[in-house]
């Protein structure tokens, strides 16, 4: 008898269709795809994704009738498609309740092993429709794939640098250094000065000469006299002696929160897939949206922007539309989180984010072990794996 692996399209959320068919597809398999006609371009997308030749996709497209869906229609035009010797593996979890209602009185009729992709607990329920309630024959299956960042922004349709990660500039130890200086406030007003001028003068020069900053001759130089005793205090040392090269101008004025953020999920949670400094684009958004340090864990995608200071509210709500701009980019679907050593004291900050739908980590949060070591096991929590 053959075997046909059926979902439901669902364009705003397409991974229950794709972990589905990635546990139960074996080679040879058909693939059917239901779908109205406004969401049938996402049938592609996934066919790319999976890898699947496309002489074993089939497709039945669902047109509207007077711009109405009417179940009776419905019922039709898929029952019209299908045959009594295939065996179909029926994924239930896509498309609206009113499709899926009929997608099920129709599959009903013929040879159906019926499923729900659970993504959120990461696992499939087989289900037999039948006249008990009480006979306790749910099925429940772990998930056993694992998405890599490449594989999950591409079945969003979405082009990312993923494949050519940002490198670390500094060993791990001399972050850890940098957060300890940072959160214990061992930094003095002056090396702010320091920081803030490479940020906002420099941070996109290819190189500076550390001399020539610090007693400048040329117009275009904006001073900063104690530069090289600030690299000299927090123990930088410059790989080209005497200058700084762009990937050290930015670590300094923030990279190195980045590689500190990094190095502590990686460590901790140990994602599936990491990385920081990664682009994406979906044709709408310019390529130069950049995700601090995103990371996928049981098929759970999750995105942290890294700030060590925020120094005012406009620049607060800023970054918060950003990553709200980015969440909606990504369907929804990811998990995002601002990691700042700003002190949040009367909460205000955090309150704004929960609103726009993002979780605000602030000083007190990365500082103290039992807040920190709570944020990580609520991400744990959301990933399902303990």
């Amino acid at each position: 008898m053959f075997k046909t692996i059926v979902n439901i399209i669902d364009k705003s959320n397409p991974l229950p269709a794709y972990l589905f068919t990635k546990e139960y597809y074996e080679e040879n398999d058909e693939l059917l795809f239901i779908s109205t006609a406004e969401e049938a371009d996402c049938i592609n997308l996934l066919t790319q994704q999976l890898g699947v030749d496309e002489k074993f996709v089939k497709r039945i497209i669902i047109n509207r009738y007077q711009d109405n869906l009417l179940y009776e229609r419905i019922c039709r035009t898929i029952k019209s498609k299908l045959n009594s010797e295939t065996q179909y593996y029926l994924n239930l979890a896509g498309g609206n309740r009113y499709m899926t209602l009929s997608v099920q009185h129709v599959f009903e009729e013929f040879n159906t092993l019926f499923y729900y992709t659970q993504t959120r607990e990461n696992q499939i329920v087989k289900t037999i429709f039948d006249n008990s309630i009480y006979d306790d024959d749910d099925e429940i299956f772990p998930i056993k794939h694992r998405m890599s960042l490449k594989e999950y922004f591409g079945l969003y349709g979405l082009e990312s640098d993923v494949d050519t990660p940002r490198k670390m500039v500094k060993e791990t130890t001399f972050s850890q250094h940098l957060f300890t200086m940072f959160s214990q406030n061992l930094l003095g007003r002056g090396d702010y000065e320091v920081m803030e001028t490479l940020r906002n003068k420099y941070r996109n020069w290819n190189f500076i000469i550390i001399k020539e900053v610090e007693q400048p001759h040329k117009p275009n130089f904006t001073p900063i006299p104690n530069l090289g005793k600030f690299l000299d205090y927090i123990g930088f040392v410059p790989e080209r002696s005497g200058s700084l090269q762009n990937y050290e101008i930015e670590y300094l004025t923030g990279g190195w929160f980045e590689e500190y953020v990094y190095a502590l999920i990686k460590v901790v949670l140990q994602p599936d897939d990491i990385a920081m400094g990664v682009h994406i684009s979906n044709g709408i958004i310019k390529h130069n949206n950049e995700l601090d340090v995103c990371f996928i864990k049981s098929n759970k995608l999750f995105v942290i922007e890294c700030k060590t200071g925020v120094s005012t509210e406009k620049l607060f709500n800023d970054i918060v539309y950003k990553v709200c701009a980015l969440k909606e980019v990504l369907l929804g679907t990811s998990n995002s989180y601002i990691f700042s050593l700003k002190k949040d004291m009367k909460g205000i900050w955090k309150k704004t984010a929960k609103y726009m739908g993002l979780t605000f980590c602030d000083w007190m949060n990365l500082t103290k072990p039992d807040n920190l070591k709570r944020i990580l096991n609520e991400m744990n929590q959301i990933a399902k794996e303990k």
